[in-house]
């Protein structure tokens, strides 16, 4: 675990809950497979830096059956994110094996070391960004960075800038940007 500490309460003002729109998910996922070696059932590793109620991360697992781990620092958030998942084995039985692949930590990514993580997802508003260095500091070489919605300034030291998905779903100019850690 990265040793650094940044105070629990900053890190929930400076990381409000943002979900990304579910109409997102297909086209990010698919641009991880076409141009970053995504692959379908096997050992990478997915993680959501601050997961919320776990969107992503139930995508990741149920699409690519990858283990998808989940960093959220509110426990209500964790809770709602526990409550969709069991909702989903109950359900869904085809999809339960799957859902086996989902972990759920409660904490402050801040503090999280992200060597183990092939895949990193972030939607980050540019306030947050200069805390980002010491975390992306961590990550093993070439693993993906995802932002969504909002690109990644300063951190030129740690990632390179690979690929920007331009989603033409709505009338708002949304974009997810990759990165890969040098």
């Amino acid at each position: 675990m990265y040793k650094k500490k940044i105070n629990r309460f900053y890190s929930q003002i400076d990381l409000p809950f943002q979900e990304t729109k579910q109409v997102y998910l297909e086209d990010i996922f698919k641009t991880l497979e076409r141009e970053f070696n995504l692959r379908k059932n096997s050992k990478q590793f997915f993680l959501d830096l601050g997961s919320g109620t776990g969107q992503v991360i139930i995508y990741s697992a149920i699409n690519y059956e990858i283990r998808s781990i989940g960093i959220e620092i509110d426990p209500i958030l964790i809770k709602e994110a526990k409550k969709s998942i069991r909702l989903l084995k109950e359900n869904n039985i085809s999809k339960r094996k799957a859902l086996h692949k989902i972990t759920l930590l409660l904490g402050d990514f801040y503090s999280h070391n992200l060597k183990n993580y092939d895949f990193i997802y972030i939607y980050s508003l540019p306030t947050m960004q200069k805390y980002l260095k010491h975390v992306f500091q961590t990550a093993k070489s070439r693993a993906i960075v995802i932002s969504h919605m909002y690109q990644l300034k300063g951190l030129t030291e740690y990632l390179e800038f690979r690929f920007k998905l331009d989603h033409n779903k709505e009338i708002q100019e949304v974009s997810t940007f990759f990165y890969r850690k040098i």
